[in-house]
């Protein structure tokens, strides 16, 4: 019994250990010429990276992969547009095993097998499903507008519904915990750890004990170590964290570097023009750089816009009426301030104290003025 418990345990890692792929595709149901493009991502981008003719209905490709990824089987008939623009597609995590997908006249609903990610990440994704379902549901139902604009739902019911899709996305966070402690010897259940658990709010301090449950193997793997460095990066946005210090140019290409400011209390301000949210919160930053500029206190905004877009940067700033500092190197989501603070989402701030220390975090809302107050002595 314990051989096979043994056994059992060690799958991921036997389906892993191998050291190439065989992709099979069976679509006995395809006619004339087709081609199979498999795409994988990588750096956060789709590439390309094989193509093959499909002949009798059968395709298949061969290769290595350094871990288990995200990947994508395209089709392209005769005559059709680029893969990348295909409708008749499926997504899957390709591993370094005999990979199957039998189908008919489609690869969209076609059925995968051997692959052990792929598996685990179906039987995540059916535990989310229905809460998934219900958040769309609700959305749905109280977003709805008439042909003028305005919403079906008064103010009230909007509140009242978006309590309820924050108690769901709650429960999706839950869900995705629970799986990766349950899978602590599973390249999926650290995946889901890496892309889920640590969101772009996550707290170091309470993750890391999770984290450090999970197999030295894995750990070791290219996903842990890639993991580890994203907890230490989030280490630095946490309360009682020492600021990194940081220099990046103001609106007249001046730098600006963030210690010049020690003595001060200072929101830094990640935010873009290109965000709506972020646009939308413009009005309680103002309010509370009114109240609160003459007592110790400063905020640098720092804009995730893009190259090229600094005239539509300076204009947001303008328009939005921000008296505050303001920098970036218009890089976007690879701001280097945002990538050495690990801020993946906007809008988010960090308060630092007059020492240099973090003392809160995401301080947003209409009532973004009063949690100030309280914070600054």
């Amino acid at each position: 019994m314990k051989k096979i418990l043994f056994s059992l345990l060690l799958l991921p890692f036997m389906a892993a250990a191998q050291k190439n792929y065989t992709l099979t595709g069976i679509l006995p149901a395809v006619k004339g010429q087709a081609k199979a493009y498999l795409v994988l991502l990588k750096n956060n981008a789709w590439k390309e990276v094989d193509s093959t003719a499909i002949k009798n209905g059968r395709f298949q490709f061969t290769g290595t992969v350094d871990e288990p990824q995200s990947a994508m089987i395209a089709i392209r008939r005769n005559g059709a547009a680029d893969s990348g623009r295909q409708r008749d597609a499926l997504g899957f995590f390709i591993e370094n095993s005999k990979i199957t997908m039998i189908g008919t006249d489609s690869i969209s609903n076609a059925k995968i097998t051997g692959s052990v990610a792929d598996l685990e990440n179906s039987e995540r994704e059916a535990l989310m499903k229905p809460v998934t379902a219900r958040i769309i549901q609700i959305q749905n139902e109280f977003g709805k507008k008439t042909a003028d604009g305005a919403y079906v739902k008064s103010l009230e019911e909007r509140k009242k519904a978006g309590d309820s899709i924050q108690k769901l996305v709650a429960k999706n966070k839950r869900i995705n915990w629970e799986f990766a402690e349950s899978h602590l010897n599973s390249f999926m259940g650290l995946y889901t750890f890496n892309m889920y658990v640590l969101d772009s709010h996550f707290e170091a301090a309470k993750v890391e004990p999770l984290f450090n449950r999970f197999s030295a193997a894995l750990k070791s793997s290219p996903l842990g170590l890639r993991t580890a460095e994203k907890i230490e990066i989030g280490k630095r946005r946490q309360a009682g964290a020492r600021a990194t210090d940081f220099t990046q140019n103001d609106l007249n290409d001046k730098p600006f570097t963030l210690s010049s400011l020690r003595g001060k209390y200072v929101l830094v301000d990640f935010w873009a023009s290109w965000c709506v949210p972020c646009r939308a919160e413009n009005p309680n930053v103002v309010k509370a750089y009114n109240e609160l500029k003459g007592k110790n206190f400063e905020i640098v905004g720092v804009s995730l816009d893009y190259p090229g877009g600094k005239a539509v940067w300076a204009e947001a700033v303008k328009k939005d009426g921000l008296p505050w500092i303001h920098v970036s190197d218009l890089k976007g989501w690879k701001n280097e301030v945002a990538l050495l603070y690990g801020i993946n989402s906007v809008p988010q701030n960090l308060l630092i104290n007059p020492e240099g220390v973090i003392i809160a975090k995401n301080l947003r809302g209409e009532d973004l003025t009063e949690k100030l107050k309280a914070l600054i002595k």
